[in-house]
């Protein structure tokens, strides 16, 4: 009995400190924070930091390294991170949860109605329809569409959902060609397209994407001035224009898509005509997914309709008697109630650490390695670069945004240059991310065994470093032009 105790304790031990147990990512993690933590408070405050100020910025690391190490859910990451500034004395238990009533939170919780309400449709299925008419029998100019149509959808819904709708309908495609997984070319073309067809008109509009929202979130409650919806699209839309074509070359130039036979076009536009005239319902669904980002360019001209109002109101419509486009269970299902926690405690840390003065600290700092005495581009360029690469391998945009922006925006100031450019650019370049399938919204497709992370970076690279050296020259361009 002992002999057989002592056994079993061995390989218990053995598998608590092997990958599979304790010190795999997530445990190698909890040690991380908690010797940050540790480090944090016990070190001495100065003249620059207060102790408060440190604690602030070790409570933000805390939350990075859980983040990126998928210690916990992201949203508990967050909370726990604001219990740990006020626990530490960094900040009020009011203070620390107060961007949840900030009115970008709450346009978000809206927002998730678009999606919803477009996956009751057969819409998507007619717009695909449409679009065969331009691509024949062109397995080329198929790619073309669905990142097209992929990149429309996003605009108005989470990239993850408009990957998800069009991911379905690539199947149907596929079995037509009897393309297999890892050995059809069309295969591999069209599963990076559509994510990356999603990602990049994400960026059109602060609604395609979380880190749009969060970006501008971040500017708010730091600056109090903010990037109207119409003004983002302006920035943005040239990017998708641009981006599209840029990156459908690559995609189809590297892995040279093989063509549909004839048969399986048939069965496709078969497809879409099966879905027939629209419903009395799937019109009033179509007037509500128009009438929405009408509206919030509208806002831009009319205060009284700013983003928040229209997206809560039309909620509200969608749920009315004689209308009913939703049920709340369908609403309740759709909403990503986790990024929900995750932003709001983002911004929640920003405001702590910038009014712990860490956030002066930091930039100070950043600043006295004379980096800011380069060529403003220059400056740009490397800032970019090195967030673009760090989230290629380390996908958690929202740390990375908090990380990198709150400095950007106070070396940006210091120079007399807009905070708008740090916050739109630093959204691009972490939505956009299509260098290596990590980025989650890659990892949907790439989960159905079609591409390798090869196919992907070779495909990805010249488009990513375009892209980059593109946005460090546009966005600073055309915000001057705006006046933003």
């Amino acid at each position: 009995m002992v002999a057989e105790a002592i056994s079993v304790a061995q390989e218990q031990t053995v598998k608590f400190f092997s990958k599979e147990g304790f010190l795999n990512k997530r445990g190698v993690g909890v040690i991380l924070g908690i010797i940050i933590l540790v480090v944090a408070g016990i070190m001495p405050p100065s003249d620059a930091i207060s102790h408060e100020g440190i604690m602030s910025i070790g409570a933000l690391l805390f939350a990075v390294v859980f983040w990126v190490c998928d210690v916990l859910p992201v949203g508990v990451t967050g909370l726990l991170a604001l219990v740990i500034c006020v626990l530490s004395g960094a900040a009020t238990m009011k203070t620390a949860f107060g961007a949840f009533g900030s009115n970008v939170i709450w346009f978000i919780v809206a927002i998730f109605a678009l999606p919803a309400l477009l996956m009751k449709t057969n819409w998507p299925v007619r717009l695909l329809n449409k679009l065969f008419a331009i691509t024949g029998d062109s397995s080329e100019k198929l790619v073309l569409v669905f990142m097209i149509c992929a990149a429309l959808v996003s605009t108005v819904m989470s990239d993850t959902a408009a990957v998800v709708l069009f991911m379905g309908i690539a199947f149907v495609v596929l079995k037509a060609a009897n393309a297999e997984p890892g050995k059809s070319n069309l295969g591999k073309a069209l599963m990076i397209a559509i994510p990356v067809g999603a990602v990049i008109g994400g960026v059109v509009t602060p609604a395609g994407s979380s880190f749009n929202m969060l970006a501008l979130g971040m500017l708010e409650q730091s600056t109090g001035t903010g990037i109207s919806f119409l003004n983002w699209i302006i920035i943005g839309l040239p990017v998708a224009i641009i981006s599209i074509p840029l990156c459908w070359f690559s995609i189809i130039k590297v892995l040279k898509p093989e063509k549909i036979a004839q048969a399986g076009f048939d069965d496709l536009r078969k497809a879409g005509e099966d879905a027939g005239k629209s419903t009395p319902f799937e019109k009033r669904a179509l007037f509500m997914i128009l009438a929405l980002p009408i509206l919030w360019i509208a806002g831009s001209f009319i205060p009284i309709l700013n983003t928040t109002t229209v997206a809560i109101i039309g909620l509200a419509i969608m749920f009315l008697p004689g209308i009913n486009l939703l049920t709340w269970k369908e609403y309740v299902h759709q909403v990503p109630w986790v990024i929900i926690l995750m932003m709001g405690s983002v911004m929640s840390l920003g405001d702590i650490v910038s009014a712990t003065g860490a956030a002066q600290y930091v930039t100070d700092l950043f600043l006295s390695t004379g980096v800011a005495q380069l060529d403003f581009t220059l400056f740009l360029l490397i800032c970019v670069v090195v967030v673009y690469l760090l989230h290629t391998i380390a996908p958690a945009g929202a740390a990375i945004l908090s990380l990198f922006l709150p400095i950007m925006i106070g070396v940006c100031q210091s120079v007399g240059v807009s905070p708008a450019v740090p916050t739109a650019l630093l959204a691009f370049i972490v939505a956009g991310n299509f260098l290596l399938p990590v980025n989650p919204t890659v990892l949907i497709t790439y989960g159905e065994g079609y591409f390798t992370f090869g196919d992907m970076a070779k495909s990805g690279a010249l488009p990513a470093i375009i892209f980059c050296v593109a946005m460090v020259l546009w966005v600073p361009f055309i915000c001057g032009a705006l006046g933003i």
